[in-house]
């Protein structure tokens, strides 16, 4: 081939194969997001959960054609929340106007459908920006694109974006690419100002669409800050590409409106991009702009709309610190703030999820890890330790809470890459790392697959998830009835479920997810106190917030675990009189509820006088106080034992499970002998039903 015709033929075979590896990330993202027991081709009702739903809603507005609404009532009923101004909704404009482009074309299909895709697509736009990193640390393409492979296939680098719309999904490729054009700022003076500008425009727009990120500018500072010191002679390429990059932010605070409601310009990551670009331009008077920029850094968080709005977050570092990373029994030694954030993907990972996310992924570091053992040292570049010093923050960022997990895996996997210049090595560690890409492939592929090691390993490791939970089938139930029953009505519920009634009912709910909306967490641990003092109390707060109906779910009280209502709420005691014992146990003693509505996982109440009618059946077991040996303790407290009770459904729902694929398999006698079993560990009329049909057919038979 001709020597002029090889570098673009080299650069249409990366370009074709890098287009695999998306199109292949976006194929396992869609699947995993189709095969999960909430999908329905059907029919969308509850797909989404929680925040998804919450911002799946506003993009079905403007893909609808509507605005935004200024004050949204509805979505935090009666005080209402300013989506525009109090909300990150960069994301949702950008799904709703592609998905009017695409309905224009006549390309879009259902909008439930089209999000899954957009998701898997946005996201999948971290791996060009991996790429573009990976080459300019390892300067060999087929290392770099095996590790693109290794790192977009990857479990941990897309399991938070499975059947969820999160905000992650697109500000990640906004982020990843700001730090793409950092480097290249950084190692290349001819088109540093260019590169830098376009670092500080994408980062803008990822400020713009997901709250943490912030966060992770202030990450990016702090590294900085530490080259600076570390590299005083290269203080020139750091104070052009911050001051380049830094404009578009400043701009960006003082113009978007969700980043100017938050004072976004006194952040203390903005705080610190001012503070460094004074120590590297002044570097004379460098004690001086350390000295201002503390004390600016103190006033602002003193002062400063940032420190209100992520009070819960600078309160959850701190106890996190405080605690060593556990929570503690009493819950009432952490504040309000820590509580409503520290749980879910605000907690440390579990050993077994740590095996399994980076098994195999984490053996990428093993060649650097060996060569650093051999005292061979990597090129020196200013890209390469600005990735280094995000990895060991980012490392234990990992440690501190899940959701940091796929920061960590990019920057890992990208760390790895930077090895000594040693041509006889590099075919070899490609072959490497495209096995780790092809293992990695199928855990993504078949996470719960027998065949899959992996999980055999993480399973075998303890797991401190006892967070119980309530069935897809049960919630779709409560969400129909509220559509048929509760129109327009305001309804109060968990802030697990209330953003899916929300969507998928079409009733105002009093609570949200949203916890960045100011006064929400204030609300929501005025709820929570209600709900565990005395039936008065919890009267008393839904009328002054005009709730209409309320949802409960029978884990608000059964969920002992540090991320159940009852933890967050500030106490685990419990007495006869709490008004969530009474609505779980006693629906007919209450004065102010009337029971509407019941299954196995939620009852939903009618707020108001309670009218003389025929009291309500027990319904399910599961709220049958004889089953949990209730004793009142000296002091008044109630004890429950809930732990059997959840032991005893668990084991009764595993035996069931076996019972009915035995009878698929044309087994009765088996499948007869676990029902019973199934119904001597949990007293289930449904199972009970199935039982009886089962051994009066097989008595006919003899």
């Amino acid at each position: 081939m001709d020597q002029a015709a090889r570098p673009g033929h080299e650069r249409l075979m990366t370009a074709m194969l890098l287009g695999i590896v998306v199109l292949a990330s976006l194929n396992l993202k869609v699947r995993l997001s189709t095969f999960t027991p909430r999908y329905d081709p059907e029919d969308e009702t509850g797909y989404f959960r929680t925040e998804s739903a919450y911002q799946y809603r506003y993009a079905r507005m403007v893909a609808d054609g509507l605005p935004l609404p200024e004050l949204d009532r509805d979505a935090q009923y009666p005080e209402g929340v300013r989506p525009t101004r109090e909300l990150t909704p960069l994301m949702e404009y950008a799904t709703g106007w592609a998905y009017r482009l695409a309905k224009a074309v006549g390309g879009a299909g259902d909008l439930r459908w089209f999000v899954i895709l957009w998701v898997a697509a946005s996201s999948s736009l971290t791996i060009p920006a991996f790429y573009l990193l990976a080459l300019r640390l390892c300067r060999f393409r087929p290392l770099a694109l095996a590790a693109c492979a290794a790192y977009g296939l990857s479990w941990a680098a897309q399991s938070n974006l499975v059947a969820s719309y999160v905000f992650e999904s697109f500000a990640q490729p906004l982020m990843f690419g700001s730090l793409a054009c950092l480097c290249a700022a950084l190692d290349e003076p001819p088109r540093r100002r260019a590169w830098a500008c376009g670092g500080g425009v994408l980062m803008a727009a990822a400020l713009s669409s997901w709250h943490l990120a912030r966060f992770y500018w202030a990450t990016v500072i702090l590294v900085l800050a530490w080259l600076a010191w570390r590299r005083r002679g290269e203080g020139e390429a750091l104070r052009a590409s911050l001051a380049w990059m830094a404009a578009p932010l400043l701009l960006a605070g003082l113009s978007v409106p969700c980043l100017r409601e938050s004072a976004f310009v006194f952040s203390p990551g903005m705080i610190l991009t001012y503070g460094l670009l004074a120590w590297l331009w002044f570097p004379r008077k460098r004690v001086e702009a350390a000295v201002l920029t503390a004390a600016a850094l103190a006033l602002a968080a003193w002062w400063s709309r940032d420190a209100a709005a992520y009070a819960h977050v600078y309160s959850y570092l701190a106890a996190k610190l405080r605690f060593g990373l556990v929570r503690p029994a009493d819950p009432a030694l952490l504040s309000n703030e820590a509580r409503s954030i520290w749980n879910g993907p605000a907690d440390s990972p579990s050993p077994g999820f740590l095996v399994f996310s980076l098994l195999p992924l984490g053996l990428l570091a093993a060649p650097r890890l060996l060569a650093a053992a051999r005292k061979e040292k990597s090129p020196e570049s200013l890209s390469g330790s600005l990735v280094d010093g995000l990895l060991l923050l980012y490392a234990a960022g990992a440690v501190v809470a899940l959701r940091l997990m796929p920061l960590f895996v990019f920057l890992l996997c990208l760390a790895a890459l930077r090895l000594p210049e040693k041509n006889a090595r590099r075919l070899g560690l490609t072959l490497f790392v495209v096995l780790l890409a092809a293992l990695e492939g199928f855990k993504t592929f078949a996470p719960a697959s027998r065949l899959n090691p992996f999980i055999r390993v993480a399973a075998a490791l303890p797991d401190d998830d006892r967070h119980p939970a309530t069935t897809f089938s049960h919630e779709l139930a409560v969400i129909r009835w509220l559509k048929a029953k509760a129109s327009a009505k305001p309804v109060l519920a968990d802030i697990s479920f209330s953003a899916n009634f929300l969507v998928y009912a079409g009733v105002p709910v009093l609570v949200h997810p949203k916890f960045e909306a100011p006064g929400i967490r204030a609300k929501v641990a005025e709820y929570l106190k209600a709900l565990f003092s005395d039936e008065e109390s919890f009267y008393a707060f839904c009328r002054k917030y005009g709730a209409d109906y309320f949802v409960l779910s029978a884990y608000d009280l059964l969920d002992e675990t540090p991320d159940g209502p009852r933890y967050t709420s500030g106490s685990m005691r419990l007495t006869p009189k709490t008004a969530a014992v009474l609505l779980h146990f006693k629906p007919e003693s209450l004065r102010h509820f009337r029971l509407a509505y019941q299954n196995e996982d939620f009852r939903i109440y009618e707020v108001g006088p309670r009218p003389e009618t025929k009291p309500a059946g027990k319904g399910s077991p599961i709220y049958d106080l004889s089953q949990y040996a209730p004793a009142t303790s000296p002091d008044g407290a109630l004890r429950l034992d809930i732990q059997g009770v959840l032991a005893r459904l668990k084991e009764s729902r595993q035996k069931l499970f076996v019972a009915r694929v035995l009878l698929q398999g044309r087994m009765p006698e088996a499948a007869l002998e676990y029902y019973e079993g199934a119904l001597k560990a949990w007293p289930d009329e449904n199972a009970r039903a199935e039982y009886e049909r089962l051994r009066r057919s097989l008595e006919s038979r003899r």
